[in-house]
């Protein structure tokens, strides 16, 4: 049951009326039946005093003389009309000429069990006697007080509009005033408390009673903060809480309405992908508080740049993404677009650090490259990458081509996934000889993925495509465990062979990799120190204490770790002196020009310096005999190529080497 403020103050008056007024009644009652009482009993009182006086005065003079005396007492009684005496039925005297018949029995007093108010509302008149001594006989006359009925019906009439005056109107108005206070002071602010916390409306003003009053504040109070909480939440939905650019879902919104306006303008808009190059190594070697305040003053100068029409979003680490609206042609669209990477080319000064950064965008264009926000992103990001592979630091355009090119990406990495599930990998091993005396004296593993089509595809097709999307930590794995499982074959068949394991940055610096390559060693119970890691220079962008860890933890097995294309990349000889190499692999690159000055000089120069800090060097892409004689003539300890033999699955490298060891023999 719902109860309101007036359903109960109503209760509550009704049941107080109630309870009044049957008190009212009771009391009302009992006062019209005391005084009905005095009356009669003081009519009964003059009559029996007037009765005795009269049968005195009867001995000493006639009845005629006590006319006087009734006038008197007649006059003296207001409830009196008049009063009689009569003998025998007949008058003998009366203060009233118009009441001159003795009243009949119904007319006269004699019920006693009735009560006095019933008795002078239904009789008129109260009769005694007047006894006397007439000798020895006792005679009677009738003494008749008649009573003044209008005077006592007034006398009652005139009480019970003062108790109804006093004791029903007067508690009404009152009850009828507490009712409309109640109302006006209550129930009215509590109904419009309600409204105002159902519907948020305009604010109340202040109510008079102070607990009401205190309510409305406190609401006031709540709701404003809660509008305020609203506002907060409602920005921070559509608002990047780092750049404070709109984000992800205010970048729907824009896009949406501004795709109405072009639709109905019949008008095309630009969106751009913009990403930053190498932003992750800021992070690593600044801290991701220096990133956060490049990222800050990044989005200030887009900012700048861009008219109020444009949007600007963030949508991810340093993902930006950009709406033009408004270009007068491809000319402007360039225009706005190189303002943009050349301002973000410019020195950034961050918590004293000298930061250059570039950016690669990826541009489509609605309607031509989609129709909604998910599709023209998706398309621009393909762009964007497309940016990236062609050196970064510019745009590109997306096209269908490009598109195609995309859809193959993702299709060759769904399909590289498979083929691990369908163990369509093996591991080819190309020989290591030493360049003395060419003895086989290791291998490298080479993986190679045999399609369902029994079609080769290319490690240079599919090896940068698992960098790019991280599956070269799960194939990484596999190589590792594949090549030293094929090295402990070998040592169960005696072959003094080194296993050299390509592992990239990725994987080397994946948190467990030690302990997951420590495992392998245990598991296979394989010589530690005829594993060699190689790594490319690549992994020396990263943070170099963490690098430096891992290195030495490796070290700490037994494990050698060897350079790969040494001088091609990110050379510098503080990462030999730094980190604790063991192998240096000359590249291919640098070998074909051996017969050159310029070629020798740096061949020499390598095999020099390695040779000066202990370290060995293997010489990849040897394909000739005076290649060989040449790096026989610099000490050069080692050498890899089609001289000796291409990579070759496992049984054809058993059987070579089984012959190479049948002719040393």
């Amino acid at each position: 049951m719902n109860l309101t403020i007036k359903k109960v103050a109503f209760g509550l008056i009704f049941f107080l009326l109630t309870g009044m007024y049957i008190i009212f009644a009771y009391y009302y009652f009992s006062q019209r039946d005391i005084t009905a009482k005095i009356i009669v009993t003081s009519i009964k009182n003059d009559l029996s005093e007037l009765s005795y006086v009269l049968s005195k005065q009867i001995k000493k003079e006639p009845i005629s003389s006590a006319r006087p005396l009734l006038d008197r007492k007649a006059a003296n009684n207001k409830y009196l009309s008049a009063i009689a005496i009569f003998k025998d039925d007949e008058l003998v005297m009366t203060t009233e000429h118009k009441y001159s018949k003795i009243p009949t029995a119904s007319d006269l007093y004699f019920a006693p069990h009735k009560s006095d108010f019933t008795f002078l509302n239904d009789k008129s008149a109260l009769q005694g006697n007047i006894h006397y001594y007439q000798g020895k006989l006792i005679k009677n006359y009738a003494l008749v007080f008649y009573f003044d009925n209008e005077y006592i019906k007034h006398n009652f009439t005139q009480a019970k509009r003062d108790f109804i005056l006093f004791f029903i109107l007067i508690p009404i108005i009152f009850v009828a005033i507490i009712w409309l206070v109640i109302g006006r002071l209550v129930a009215l602010p509590l109904e419009t408390l309600r409204q105002y916390a159902y519907y948020h409306s305009n604010i109340p003003k202040p109510f008079i009673i102070r607990e009401i009053e205190y309510i409305r504040a406190s609401m006031v109070q709540t709701f404003s903060r809660l509008d305020q909480e609203k506002k907060e939440l409602y920005n921070l939905a559509r608002t990047d809480s780092l750049s404070g650019l709109a984000n992800r879902n205010y970048l729907q919104e824009r896009v949406e309405q501004i795709i109405e306006v072009s639709n109905r303008e019949q008008k095309e808009f630009a969106l751009l992908f913009l990403d930053l190059d190498h932003f992750k190594s800021v992070n690593d070697s600044l801290g991701h508080d220096v990133g956060d305040e490049l990222l800050k003053s990044i989005a200030q100068a887009i900012q700048k740049i861009l008219r109020i029409n444009d949007v600007v979003a963030r949508i991810g680490g340093d993902e930006f993404v950009i709406v033009l609206t408004h270009y007068k042609d491809d000319v402007e669209l360039y225009e706005i677009i190189d303002r943009i990477q050349t301002q973000l080319m410019k020195a950034w000064l961050i918590n004293t650090f000298t930061i250059q950064i570039t950016s690669s965008i990826g541009i489509t264009i609605y309607p031509k490259d989609g129709d909604d926000l998910v599709s023209l992103m998706k398309n621009a990001d393909i762009a964007m990458y497309e940016a990236k592979a062609r050196g970064r630091r510019g745009y590109h355009f997306f096209t269908e081509s490009l598109n195609v090119k995309t859809q193959e990406y993702i299709a060759l990495t769904n399909a590289m996934r498979e083929a691990l599930k369908n163990d369509q990998y093996e591991l080819y091993y190309q020989p290591q000889n030493d360049v003395k005396t060419g003895v086989i004296t290791g291998a490298e593993a080479l993986i190679r993925w045999k399609g369902s089509n029994d079609v080769f595809i290319p490690p240079n097709i599919f090896i940068p495509i698992a960098e790019q999307n991280g599956f070269i930590i799960e194939l990484g794995d596999w190589v590792l465990e594949t090549a030293i499982k094929q090295l402990h074959l070998w040592e169960d068949n005696d072959y003094q062979l080194r296993m050299s394991i390509n592992v990239a940055a990725q994987q080397i610096l994946q948190r467990g990799f030690v302990s997951h390559l420590k495992f392998l060693l245990d598991t296979y119970k394989v010589s530690a120190n005829k594993v060699l890691l190689e790594i490319t220079e690549s992994v020396f962008l990263n943070d170099s204490k963490a690098i430096h860890k891992t290195f030495s933890a490796i070290k700490a097995l037994g494990v050698k770790i060897s350079l790969d294309d040494f001088g091609t990349g990110y050379s510098s000889l503080s990462y030999l002196k730094t980190f604790p190499i063991d192998v240096l692999k000359i590249d291919k690159a640098f070998l074909d020009d051996y017969d050159t000055q310029e070629g020798a000089i740096f061949i020499e120069t390598i095999v020099n310096m390695a040779q000066t800090l202990k370290i060995s060097v293997v010489a990849e892409g040897v394909e000739t005999r005076e290649q060989v004689n040449y790096l026989s003539s610099l000490n050069c300890g080692y050498y890899q190529g089609y001289v000796c033999s291409p990579p070759v699955e496992i049984n054809a490298f058993d059987r070579l080497f089984n012959e190479a060891v049948v002719l040393q023999v």
